[in-house]
C-alpha cells in the first residue's frame, strides 16, 4: 500500500519551498526538517510511508538554497574555511541568513499547510532549525524529535570539525568536481557518505551511489549547501533557547557518528526538562534502512503519546 502524496510550493514568507504533503489530510501532522546539504528524499520514503500508513499526515520538504526550494542570491567577501575559523575563534561571521530565518521557512509552511500544531522531526542541522523554531513558536508544536543534533554550545566537541564539513561543502558535500565535469560523480558522492555510516547500522555501497546520483540529479547546488554552513556558522550558540522547551522531546543519537558527537546528545538531554536521550549503540550520522523501523517506532510512540492517543 502506498500512501497518497500531494507536492506544492509555499506561497508564504520570502523564499518559497518544495514540500511533498503524505497522508490524509485529516490526520495529525509530523513535520520533517532535513540538515545539511540534504534534499527532502534523504528522508527514507519506507519511513514517510510507513509513518503515513499509520495514521498520520507526514510534510517532508527541502530547506532554502537546496533542492527544489528557492536559492538565495550572495556572494561571501571571505572563503568558508576562513569563515570556519572566524566562528571556531568566536568572531561573528558574515551570512545571508541564519537557522532563525530557516526556523521561520517552517512556520511559514506550518501556516501554509494550516497545521494548528505539528508533531516536529528534524535532524542534524535540521534539529538545530528545530530547536529555534519551538523555543520561539511552542503554541505551534506538539511534540520535538531530535535526530543526531547539537544545540551548539561552546565546549563541545561540535561544531563538527571543519576539515569534515569542508569536505561536505567543496564542490557539493562529495569532494571537488573532477576537471572537465559539471558535478561530482555519484560514487565520489558516496565515498564520502560511507564515511557517516556506523559500525552496527550501514548503507552498502552500491545503494549509497543509487542515492547520490537520484540526488545530483534532482539538484547540484553547491553554493547553497555553503551559505547553508555559512548560517550555522552565523547562528552559534543556541543552547539558551534550547533550555526554554517543554514540549515532550526526545533525542535520538548515534554512538558512532563522526560528524556530531553523541555529547551533543546527552547535553540537549541536560537542557531540555523531561526529555529522553535514546543513544543508538552503531548507529553514525545517517538513515540506514535497516534503522526505520526503530526510528519510526521512536517517532510513533513520542507523537501517540504527545496527541493523547491510547
Amino acid at each position: 500500500m502506498t500512501s497518497s502524496c500531494r507536492t506544492g510550493t509555499t506561497t508564504q514568507g520570502t523564499v518559497p519551498l518544495y514540500y511533498e504533503d503524505w497522508g490524509r489530510v485529516e490526520d495529525p501532522a509530523i513535520v520533517l526538517i532535513m540538515g545539511l546539504s540534504g534534499q527532502l528524499i534523504v528522508w527514507p520514503d519506507v519511513l514517510v510511508q510507513g509513518l503515513a500508513q499509520a495514521g498520520w499526515r507526514v510534510i517532508r520538504f527541502d530547506n532554502r538554497d537546496i533542492g527544489l526550494s528557492g536559492k538565495i542570491s550572495f556572494r561571501p567577501r571571505v572563503p568558508l574555511n576562513r569563515a570556519m575559523l572566524t566562528a571556531t575563534l568566536g568572531f561573528p561571521v558574515e551570512a545571508p541568513y541564519t537557522l532563525h530565518d530557516m526556523a521561520l521557512d517552517t512556520l511559514n509552511l506550518i501556516n501554509e499547510l494550516n497545521l494548528n500544531k505539528a508533531h516536529i522531526v528534524g535532524i542534524s542541522m535540521g534539529g538545530m532549525i528545530s530547536q529555534i523554531l519551538c523555543s520561539q513558536h511552542p503554541d505551534r508544536i506538539a511534540s520535538l524529535s531530535l535526530l543526531m543534533t547539537s544545540p551548539l554550545s561552546r565546549g563541545l566537541t561540535t561544531p563538527p570539525s571543519p576539515s569534515m564539513l569542508w569536505t561536505m561543502v567543496s564542490g557539493g558535500f562529495g569532494g571537488r568536481r573532477p576537471k572537465g565535469l559539471e558535478r561530482p560523480r555519484p560514487e565520489d558522492v558516496a565515498r564520502f557518505l560511507d564515511q557517516l555510516n556506523g559500525s552496527g547500522y550501514r548503507t552498502d555501497f552500491d545503494r549509497l551511489v543509487e542515492a547520490a546520483g537520484r540526488s545530483l540529479q534532482r539538484s547540484y547546488h553547491p553554493s547553497g549547501v555553503a551559505r547553508q554552513m555559512l548560517a550555522v556558522l552565523a547562528t552559534g550558540d543556541i543552547s539558551a533557547l534550547t533550555g526554554t522547551i517543554r514540549v515532550p522531546t526526545q533525542i535520538i543519537h548515534g554512538r558512532d557518528d563522526p560528524l556530531i558527537s553523541w555529547k551533543a546528545g546527552k547535553r540537549l538531554a541536560e537542557l531540555i526538562p523531561g526529555s529522553r536521550l535514546h543513544l543508538v549503540e552503531g548507529l553514525g550520522h545517517s538513515l540506514p534502512l535497516s534503522f526505520m523501523p526503530e526510528l519510526q517506532n521512536m517517532i510513533l510512540e513520542l507523537a501517540t503519546e504527545a496527541q493523547g492517543r491510547k
